[in-house]
């Protein structure tokens, strides 16, 4: 049976749980608020699907000699780019899926705002989907679905992080010519129980039920984008990412799943047909797809996934460019992260109760760190001298 013994080589995308015959594993949240596979062992028959369904140790990744290609973007619909995060290509792609009669996969909020992967029909609920949502999102029984889905003969585009890509296609052991995956890149998850802190001290600030979450609005442009929260009494939370203390954490790596440190779905060759993000730097290499509004990155790794993208390019600005140009070997999405020296002190403050302001704290290094730092750097200095 499977059985962590290491959190850093769990990433929580479900396929151990979903692949179990029996149904003798289930998905159990940690004092970190990560989910974990929790096996019952006195109804375990030892079939090993469990494990034959685990990414990481089956090693899933994208075949390197596929042909790699890569664009910048945005879609024509202003409307529709302002409503999205970055460019609005996702939400054009799933829109071609589902008037072929497919179905879409990805990542919602439920009524109580924890994130949960759904199934979606109509091009109307792809508003479901739209905007970033920095925290991980409980796939659930998604696997099992978009497997009836295919098997079924209907077209299915499921989109998540890679390691959930991953996880998918090691769940279903076969490839389907109707599946399309979508992969978008990735920092690392932030943990869901630091964000059901976060959210409840806002509520508690501003008097009203949280009923709107928005990562990244554009009220002020793509580039400085702002959190904002808007309650039910019609008041609204709204600060510059760079200020908000549940982005600050995120974008420091306190608070990140463990095995985000040693990620091994980051690399380029991915197991998704397409890799989507933000073409951050676009105004340095090509100013003319850049008017603030949001430009992405397409990365195909796929025919099908290159021939889904051409099937709607009437309805993108789209530009061919070279990998590195768009995303250097060096960027966060591209290798894991490390992890900041207090996250253990974060999550031990998050267990005890602690308010996200005293949390923020654990950011900025102390005195005597500092000092000690400079005495480093110096050291390093006369050394190369």
């Amino acid at each position: 049976m499977i059985e962590i013994k290491e959190k850093n080589k769990c990433c929580g995308c479900s396929a151990c749980y979903q692949a179990c015959p029996h149904h003798c594993i289930q998905m159990v949240e940690d004092v970190e608020g990560f989910l974990y596979p929790k096996v019952e062992k006195d109804r375990c028959i030892n079939c090993n699907l469990c494990k034959k369904a685990c990414p990481i140790l089956n090693n899933v990744s994208s075949d390197s000699d596929r042909s790699i290609k890569s664009w910048i973007g945005y879609a024509k619909n202003t409307e529709l780019r302002l409503a999205s995060s970055s460019g609005g290509v996702f939400s054009v792609l799933a829109e071609k899926i589902i008037e072929r009669g497919g179905v879409v996969f990805g990542a919602a909020f439920d009524e109580n705002y924890a994130l949960h992967h759904i199934m979606i029909e109509s091009p109307e609920e792809l508003a479901l989907f739209r905007g970033s949502k920095y925290l991980q999102s409980r796939i659930d029984n998604s696997f099992l679905l978009a497997r009836e889905q295919l098997d079924s003969g209907k077209w299915v585009l499921f989109s998540g992080v890679s390691c959930q890509i991953a996880g998918l296609k090691t769940f279903l052991r076969k490839d389907y010519s109707n599946l399309v995956t979508i992969d978008v890149l990735c920092h690392g998850v932030p943990s869901p129980e630091l964000w059901k802190r976060y959210y409840s001290e806002k509520e508690k600030e501003y008097g009203g039920v949280l009923q709107n979450a928005i990562f990244r609005d554009k009220k002020n442009g793509w580039k400085k984008y702002s959190v904002k929260l808007v309650f039910s009494n019609n008041t609204e939370y709204t600060k510059v990412f760079k200020e908000d203390s549940y982005m600050q954490l995120f974008l420091k790596n306190l608070c990140l799943r463990p095995s985000c440190h040693k990620c091994m779905f980051k690399d380029i060759n991915r197991p998704s047909d397409i890799t989507l993000g933000d073409a951050w730097g676009v105004n340095n290499y090509c100013p003319e797809m850049d008017d603030d509004r949001g430009t992405s990155i397409i990365i195909t790794h796929s025919e099908e996934g290159e021939h889904l993208l051409h099937s709607v390019q009437d309805k993108l600005v789209i530009q061919i460019r070279e990998l590195n140009e768009i995303l250097p070997a060096t960027a966060d999405s591209r290798k894991p992260v490390t992890a900041h020296i207090n996250r253990k002190k974060l999550f031990k403050m998050l267990a005890q109760g602690k308010s996200i302001t005293n949390m923020i704290k654990l950011i900025h290094p102390s005195m005597l760190k500092r000092v000690l730092n400079r005495i480093n750097r110096s050291r390093n200095l006369s050394f190369t001298r």
